[in-house]
Protein backbone atom coordinates (compact mmCIF):
# COMPACT_ATOMS: atom_id res chain seq x y z
CA UNK A 1 0.00 0.00 0.00
CA UNK A 2 1.27 3.13 -0.96
CA UNK A 3 2.34 6.00 1.98
CA UNK A 4 -0.62 8.09 1.01
CA UNK A 5 -3.33 5.47 1.13
CA UNK A 6 -2.03 4.61 4.20
CA UNK A 7 -1.71 8.17 5.62
CA UNK A 8 -5.06 9.41 4.33
CA UNK A 9 -6.91 6.46 5.93
CA UNK A 10 -5.02 7.12 9.28
CA UNK A 11 -5.36 10.87 9.03
CA UNK A 12 -9.30 10.47 8.79
CA UNK A 13 -9.45 7.96 11.53
CA UNK A 14 -7.32 10.44 14.12
CA UNK A 15 -9.07 13.01 13.14
CA UNK A 16 -13.03 11.70 14.43
CA UNK A 17 -10.66 10.49 17.42
CA UNK A 18 -9.69 14.31 17.62
CA UNK A 19 -11.22 15.33 21.68
CA UNK A 20 -10.79 19.14 20.62
CA UNK A 21 -11.26 19.71 16.47
CA UNK A 22 -11.31 23.14 16.78
CA UNK A 23 -7.19 23.19 17.56
CA UNK A 24 -4.44 21.00 15.96
CA UNK A 25 -1.00 21.42 14.92
CA UNK A 26 0.38 20.09 11.12
CA UNK A 27 4.01 20.55 9.67
CA UNK A 28 5.54 21.75 6.74
CA UNK A 29 8.95 20.71 4.89
CA UNK A 30 10.46 20.19 1.40
CA UNK A 31 13.38 19.56 -0.45
CA UNK A 32 14.89 16.81 1.67
CA UNK A 33 16.50 14.35 -1.30
CA UNK A 34 16.21 12.12 1.13
CA UNK A 35 18.18 8.66 -0.06
CA UNK A 36 20.92 10.52 -2.21
CA UNK A 37 23.56 10.30 0.29
CA UNK A 38 25.01 10.76 4.06
CA UNK A 39 24.34 14.36 3.89
CA UNK A 40 20.65 14.89 2.80
CA UNK A 41 19.64 11.72 5.08
CA UNK A 42 21.12 13.19 8.29
CA UNK A 43 19.49 16.38 7.32
CA UNK A 44 16.17 15.11 7.23
CA UNK A 45 16.64 12.65 9.90
CA UNK A 46 17.17 16.11 11.82
CA UNK A 47 13.96 17.29 10.56
CA UNK A 48 11.66 13.78 11.61
CA UNK A 49 13.80 13.88 14.90
CA UNK A 50 12.38 17.78 15.38
CA UNK A 51 9.11 16.48 14.49
CA UNK A 52 8.90 13.54 16.95
CA UNK A 53 10.36 16.33 19.25
CA UNK A 54 7.02 18.52 19.77
CA UNK A 55 5.39 18.97 22.70
CA UNK A 56 2.16 18.82 20.43
CA UNK A 57 2.16 15.76 17.86
CA UNK A 58 1.12 17.10 14.84
CA UNK A 59 -1.73 16.17 12.99
CA UNK A 60 -0.19 15.35 9.57
CA UNK A 61 3.16 16.13 7.64
CA UNK A 62 2.91 18.04 4.31
CA UNK A 63 6.15 17.91 1.83
CA UNK A 64 6.12 19.91 -1.30
CA UNK A 65 8.17 17.24 -3.37
CA UNK A 66 11.67 16.56 -4.52
CA UNK A 67 11.33 14.16 -1.68
CA UNK A 68 14.02 12.14 -3.30
CA UNK A 69 16.77 13.30 -5.38
CA UNK A 70 16.49 10.82 -8.71
CA UNK A 71 13.38 8.51 -8.60
CA UNK A 72 14.56 5.68 -7.55
CA UNK A 73 13.49 2.34 -6.22
CA UNK A 74 16.36 2.87 -4.23
CA UNK A 75 15.95 6.10 -2.96
CA UNK A 76 12.05 5.67 -2.36
CA UNK A 77 11.79 2.40 -0.75
CA UNK A 78 14.84 -0.33 -0.43
CA UNK A 79 17.50 2.21 -0.19
CA UNK A 80 21.14 1.71 -1.55
CA UNK A 81 25.10 2.08 -1.15
CA UNK A 82 26.58 5.11 -3.02
CA UNK A 83 30.13 5.69 -3.36
CA UNK A 84 31.49 5.59 -0.02
CA UNK A 85 30.21 1.98 0.16
CA UNK A 86 28.04 3.10 3.17
CA UNK A 87 24.21 2.00 3.29
CA UNK A 88 22.32 4.68 2.85
CA UNK A 89 18.75 4.47 3.51
CA UNK A 90 15.68 5.64 1.83
CA UNK A 91 12.75 8.22 2.10
CA UNK A 92 10.29 5.29 3.57
CA UNK A 93 12.35 3.47 5.31
CA UNK A 94 13.58 6.88 7.28
CA UNK A 95 10.06 8.18 7.50
CA UNK A 96 8.97 4.90 9.06
CA UNK A 97 11.64 3.96 11.23
CA UNK A 98 9.74 2.97 14.25
CA UNK A 99 12.67 4.88 16.53
CA UNK A 100 13.25 7.59 14.98
CA UNK A 101 11.24 8.03 12.25
CA UNK A 102 7.48 9.13 12.05
CA UNK A 103 5.40 6.12 11.46
CA UNK A 104 2.59 7.01 12.89
CA UNK A 105 2.01 10.49 11.77
CA UNK A 106 0.33 11.24 8.21
CA UNK A 107 2.45 12.35 5.79
CA UNK A 108 1.72 13.77 2.27
CA UNK A 109 4.06 14.40 -0.28
CA UNK A 110 3.52 16.14 -4.10
CA UNK A 111 5.80 15.36 -6.72
CA UNK A 112 8.70 17.39 -7.36
CA UNK A 113 11.02 17.71 -11.01
CA UNK A 114 13.13 15.42 -8.49
CA UNK A 115 11.06 12.87 -8.10
CA UNK A 116 11.23 11.76 -11.51
CA UNK A 117 13.12 9.21 -12.21
CA UNK A 118 15.37 10.58 -14.46
CA UNK A 119 15.55 14.10 -15.76
CA UNK A 120 11.81 14.79 -17.05
CA UNK A 121 11.50 11.25 -16.77
CA UNK A 122 8.61 9.29 -15.64
CA UNK A 123 6.63 9.89 -12.21
CA UNK A 124 6.08 5.72 -12.20
CA UNK A 125 8.13 4.95 -8.87
CA UNK A 126 6.63 8.16 -6.98
CA UNK A 127 3.14 6.73 -7.96
CA UNK A 128 4.17 3.58 -6.67
CA UNK A 129 5.69 4.02 -3.57
CA UNK A 130 4.11 7.84 -2.27
CA UNK A 131 0.87 7.56 -4.26
CA UNK A 132 -1.34 10.14 -6.54
CA UNK A 133 0.61 12.90 -8.08
CA UNK A 134 -2.20 15.38 -7.05
CA UNK A 135 -5.01 14.54 -4.72
CA UNK A 136 -7.60 16.57 -2.23
CA UNK A 137 -8.94 15.05 1.13
CA UNK A 138 -11.97 16.91 2.71
CA UNK A 139 -11.96 16.81 6.97
CA UNK A 140 -15.37 19.09 7.83
CA UNK A 141 -14.38 18.33 11.38
CA UNK A 142 -11.79 20.23 11.58
CA UNK A 143 -12.66 22.88 8.61
CA UNK A 144 -9.49 21.49 6.63
CA UNK A 145 -9.09 20.69 3.05
CA UNK A 146 -5.73 19.28 1.77
CA UNK A 147 -5.27 19.97 -2.07
CA UNK A 148 -1.81 18.35 -3.49
CA UNK A 149 -1.20 19.32 -7.46
CA UNK A 150 1.51 18.11 -9.29
CA UNK A 151 3.33 21.35 -11.53
CA UNK A 152 6.67 20.23 -12.46
CA UNK A 153 5.17 19.33 -16.30
CA UNK A 154 7.75 20.26 -18.63
CA UNK A 155 6.46 23.03 -20.48
CA UNK A 156 9.81 23.66 -22.42
CA UNK A 157 13.21 25.07 -22.21
CA UNK A 158 14.17 28.98 -21.01
CA UNK A 159 16.85 30.80 -23.18
CA UNK A 160 19.36 29.38 -20.75
CA UNK A 161 18.19 25.87 -21.68
CA UNK A 162 16.75 25.46 -18.32
CA UNK A 163 13.65 23.61 -17.77
CA UNK A 164 10.09 25.85 -17.60
CA UNK A 165 7.89 23.50 -14.90
CA UNK A 166 4.20 24.20 -14.43
CA UNK A 167 0.57 22.51 -14.78
CA UNK A 168 -0.72 20.30 -17.60
CA UNK A 169 -4.24 21.21 -18.84
CA UNK A 170 -6.09 18.85 -16.37
CA UNK A 171 -4.38 20.11 -13.41
CA UNK A 172 -6.08 23.12 -12.89
CA UNK A 173 -9.30 21.89 -14.05
CA UNK A 174 -9.28 19.42 -11.48
CA UNK A 175 -8.29 22.33 -8.94
CA UNK A 176 -11.69 24.34 -9.87
CA UNK A 177 -13.88 21.30 -9.16
CA UNK A 178 -12.07 20.41 -5.66
CA UNK A 179 -12.25 24.13 -4.81
CA UNK A 180 -16.34 23.90 -5.03
CA UNK A 181 -16.51 21.73 -1.56
CA UNK A 182 -13.28 22.72 -0.03
CA UNK A 183 -13.82 23.86 3.52
CA UNK A 184 -12.65 27.15 5.62
CA UNK A 185 -8.75 26.82 5.81
CA UNK A 186 -7.75 24.65 2.48
CA UNK A 187 -3.72 24.18 2.32
CA UNK A 188 -2.55 23.91 -1.23
CA UNK A 189 0.14 22.23 -1.61
CA UNK A 190 2.69 21.98 -4.48
CA UNK A 191 6.60 22.13 -5.71
CA UNK A 192 7.10 25.50 -7.69
CA UNK A 193 6.40 28.26 -6.81
CA UNK A 194 4.04 31.01 -9.10
CA UNK A 195 6.19 33.88 -10.16
CA UNK A 196 3.97 37.02 -8.29
CA UNK A 197 4.84 39.80 -6.57
CA UNK A 198 8.66 40.30 -5.15
CA UNK A 199 9.45 36.51 -6.70
CA UNK A 200 8.68 38.12 -10.11
CA UNK A 201 11.62 40.89 -9.60
CA UNK A 202 15.01 39.67 -10.40
CA UNK A 203 16.31 42.30 -8.04
CA UNK A 204 14.91 40.25 -5.27
CA UNK A 205 14.79 36.86 -6.72
CA UNK A 206 18.32 35.79 -7.85
CA UNK A 207 16.57 33.59 -10.67
CA UNK A 208 13.10 34.04 -10.88
CA UNK A 209 13.08 31.07 -13.41
CA UNK A 210 13.09 28.78 -10.41
CA UNK A 211 9.34 30.21 -10.43
CA UNK A 212 6.33 29.05 -13.28
CA UNK A 213 5.32 31.93 -14.95
CA UNK A 214 2.01 32.66 -17.62
CA UNK A 215 3.31 30.06 -20.29
CA UNK A 216 -0.11 29.02 -21.60
CA UNK A 217 -1.90 31.63 -19.43
CA UNK A 218 -1.14 28.65 -16.79
CA UNK A 219 -0.46 31.60 -14.12
CA UNK A 220 -3.17 34.03 -14.60
CA UNK A 221 -5.73 30.77 -14.15
CA UNK A 222 -4.53 29.67 -11.12
CA UNK A 223 -4.84 32.74 -9.71
CA UNK A 224 -8.33 33.52 -10.70
CA UNK A 225 -9.22 30.09 -9.71
CA UNK A 226 -7.83 30.52 -6.18
CA UNK A 227 -8.62 34.30 -5.46
CA UNK A 228 -10.74 34.34 -2.29
CA UNK A 229 -10.54 30.36 -1.95
CA UNK A 230 -7.42 29.53 -1.02
CA UNK A 231 -5.70 30.90 1.98
CA UNK A 232 -2.70 29.34 2.23
CA UNK A 233 0.19 27.47 -0.73
CA UNK A 234 3.02 25.93 -0.01
CA UNK A 235 5.92 25.09 -1.90
CA UNK A 236 9.61 24.31 -2.19
CA UNK A 237 11.81 23.74 -5.04
CA UNK A 238 13.73 26.57 -3.86
CA UNK A 239 16.23 25.88 -1.46
CA UNK A 240 15.45 28.50 1.42
CA UNK A 241 12.67 29.67 3.64
CA UNK A 242 10.26 32.80 2.17
CA UNK A 243 6.91 33.74 1.80
CA UNK A 244 4.51 36.46 0.75
CA UNK A 245 1.06 37.58 0.88
CA UNK A 246 -1.04 37.97 -2.95
CA UNK A 247 -3.87 38.71 -3.15
CA UNK A 248 -5.09 37.41 -0.14
CA UNK A 249 -3.29 34.29 -0.31
CA UNK A 250 -0.21 33.11 2.26
CA UNK A 251 2.80 31.84 0.10
CA UNK A 252 5.37 30.04 2.00
CA UNK A 253 8.49 28.09 0.44
CA UNK A 254 9.70 25.71 2.56
CA UNK A 255 12.98 23.58 0.65
CA UNK A 256 15.38 23.28 3.58
CA UNK A 257 15.10 19.60 4.84
CA UNK A 258 18.21 18.30 3.37
CA UNK A 259 18.70 19.36 -0.06
CA UNK A 260 21.79 21.97 -0.48
CA UNK A 261 20.71 25.03 0.70
CA UNK A 262 20.71 28.51 -1.47
CA UNK A 263 23.75 30.99 -1.04
CA UNK A 264 22.94 33.67 1.39
CA UNK A 265 21.52 36.50 -1.04
CA UNK A 266 19.94 34.73 -3.57
CA UNK A 267 16.87 35.80 -2.17
CA UNK A 268 17.38 39.57 -1.58
CA UNK A 269 16.90 41.52 2.01
CA UNK A 270 15.96 37.79 3.37
CA UNK A 271 17.10 35.91 6.66
CA UNK A 272 20.88 33.29 5.93
CA UNK A 273 18.87 30.03 4.40
CA UNK A 274 18.87 27.41 7.03
CA UNK A 275 17.85 23.66 6.82
CA UNK A 276 14.17 24.04 8.77
CA UNK A 277 10.88 22.86 9.13
CA UNK A 278 7.41 25.10 9.98
CA UNK A 279 4.96 24.30 12.47
CA UNK A 280 1.31 25.44 11.81
CA UNK A 281 -1.16 25.93 14.58
CA UNK A 282 -4.91 26.18 13.48
CA UNK A 283 -7.70 27.12 15.24
CA UNK A 284 -11.38 27.19 14.64
CA UNK A 285 -10.26 26.41 10.85
CA UNK A 286 -7.97 29.67 10.85
CA UNK A 287 -4.08 29.00 10.75
CA UNK A 288 -2.90 31.38 13.93
CA UNK A 289 0.45 30.78 14.19
CA UNK A 290 3.70 29.38 11.91
CA UNK A 291 6.56 28.88 13.91
CA UNK A 292 10.06 28.04 11.45
CA UNK A 293 12.00 25.49 13.21
CA UNK A 294 15.44 25.28 12.27
CA UNK A 295 17.40 21.92 12.03
CA UNK A 296 20.63 22.53 11.09
CA UNK A 297 23.46 24.96 10.31
CA UNK A 298 23.16 27.81 7.51
CA UNK A 299 24.34 27.88 4.28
Amino acid sequence: MSLFRTSRRRLQRNVQKLKNPNEFSFIFLGDSWAGDGQTSNTIFGLALSAIRSLKRKPLFILHSGDSVFTGTAEEFKTGGTYTDNLPVKSLLQLIQDPTNGVPNIPFFIVPGNHDRTGINGPLTNFRTFIGPTRFSINLPRIKTTIIGLNNVKQLGLDANNQPIYGFSPSELTYLKSKLKKAKKNTLLLMHVPPRIGKWANPNYFKDPESTFGNENGQLTRFLRIIRGKVRHVLVGHVHAFDKLTFQGTRYVISGGAGAPLVKEGFLKGTRTPIFHIIEYTVRNGVVVKRRVIPIGYTA
